[in-house]
């Protein structure tokens, strides 16, 4: 799955943002849930089954292609996804820094054009944890660094589906 790209963000329709606390919000997203692993520079997409089983990562969209909200709503009504799980970047201490309010931002940016519900869920070593499973596939360093982003999506996802399933 390759990186997207697109044109120009159109203005944004000024939604109410609809943010869940971070962590697991007291009322669970319904499936299927697209999830995203919002870095720098890149976006990692996954997306769940309508089960809740299991999670795939599907895209990488760029973090300075100003469309990337539109690319991923896109693809959350590609897939008939009900809700959208963001990673929030917390130091090891559970702490939130200057990446946690980045994902934050992020957040509130796709959050004003669309109705979907968000909810924040914790990342840390989400990305370490792709990297393992990419070069255990036997993958090169090149084919790993291309799909981290978008696995590191996937198991964003599979902690909050395992999460919900705890809860339940």
């Amino acid at each position: 799955m390759s990186c997207l790209r697109g044109a120009a963000a159109s203005t944004p329709c000024g939604a109410a943002s609809r943010l869940a606390a971070p962590g697991l919000s007291s009322d669970s997203l319904s499936l299927p849930i697209l999830a995203l692993d919002i870095g720098g520079k890149r976006i990692g997409v996954a997306v769940s089954d309508r089960l809740g089983l299991a999670a795939r990562g599907i895209a990488c969209l760029h973090r300075n292609d100003r469309a990337w909200p539109r690319q991923a709503l896109k693809l959350a009504e590609e897939y008939g996804c009900k809700g959208i799980v963001v990673g929030l970047a917390r130091n090891m201490d559970g702490s939130e820094g200057a990446q946690a309010a980045d994902c934050r931002t992020a957040a509130a940016e796709i959050a004003q054009q669309t109705q979907l519900p968000l909810a924040f869920h914790d990342e840390r070593l989400s990305s370490w944890t792709a990297k393992e499973r990419l070069r255990a596939q036997g993958l090169s360093e090149k084919k790993v660094a291309e799909r981290v982003d978008q696995t590191a999506a996937a198991v964003i996802l599979e902690d909050y589906l395992a999460a919900l399933g705890a809860r339940r």
